[in-house]
Parts: C-alpha cells; structure tokens; sequence
C-alpha cells in the first residue's frame, strides 16, 4: 500500500513534534473521525467510527511510537491531553472487542435455536 501525500505530511509533522521534550499524546485519523472529535468527544466516543488512533510521544520511552497506517487514510491529528488519549484509547479497544464478540454470540445464538427445532 502506497502512502498518500496527505500521510506522508502528517507523519513528517509528527517527526517534528516528537523532538519535543515533553510527554505529548496525538489523536490522528480520517476526516470523518477527527470532524466527530472536533464536534465533540462524546460526539466520537458515541459513533461507530473507528478510523483512529492514539500515539504518546515520551521523552523517556526510549523508542518511536508506532502508526497505523494500513487501516484508514491519516488524514490529520490534533494533540490531546492524557485523559482524553485514556478515554479514545479504551472507546477504541471497546468497539474492536465488539466486532469480534457480537459475531461470536451471534453465531451461537443461531446454534441454539437451531438444536432447539431439531
């Protein structure tokens, strides 16, 4: 998979902004996800989008955080603070569980309806 150009701006930007020497938490996604945010965090927590991701840029951690880039277009970040970055991070771990659990109840609830007509 190429890279867009939008990406390859956002991740030279953020090359940038991990020189800094300060803890600094990044939000980064699609346009949708980031228009959600900017309307509300709620806005983003409550809606199925799930085209983003959170990075936190340590002095002390000693290695590069890691981007994905294979999922969705990097279409533009914002930095955020610990809490928020805490909050985006647990909505997103949530909505990926559930799109692994709900076909697996599903399944089995089709299962038991089928042994219940045999």
């Amino acid at each position: 998979m190429s890279l867009s150009s939008k990406t390859l701006k956002f991740l030279k930007e953020l090359e940038q902004i991990s020189l800094v020497e300060v803890t600094t938490y990044i939000l980064y996604g699609s346009d949708e996800a980031l228009m959600l945010y900017h309307n509300s965090l709620d806005t983003l927590l409550e809606s199925n989008c799930m085209d983003f991701d959170v990075v936190t840029f340590e002095t002390q951690l000693g290695k590069e955080p890691e981007f994905i880039i294979d999922n969705f277009e990097i279409e533009g970040y914002c930095v955020i603070d610990r809490t928020i970055r805490n909050r985006l991070h647990d909505n997103l771990c949530k909505k990926v569980k559930n799109q692994i659990i709900e076909p697996r109840q599903q399944k089995w609830l089709e299962e038991q309806e089928d042994r219940n007509f045999l």
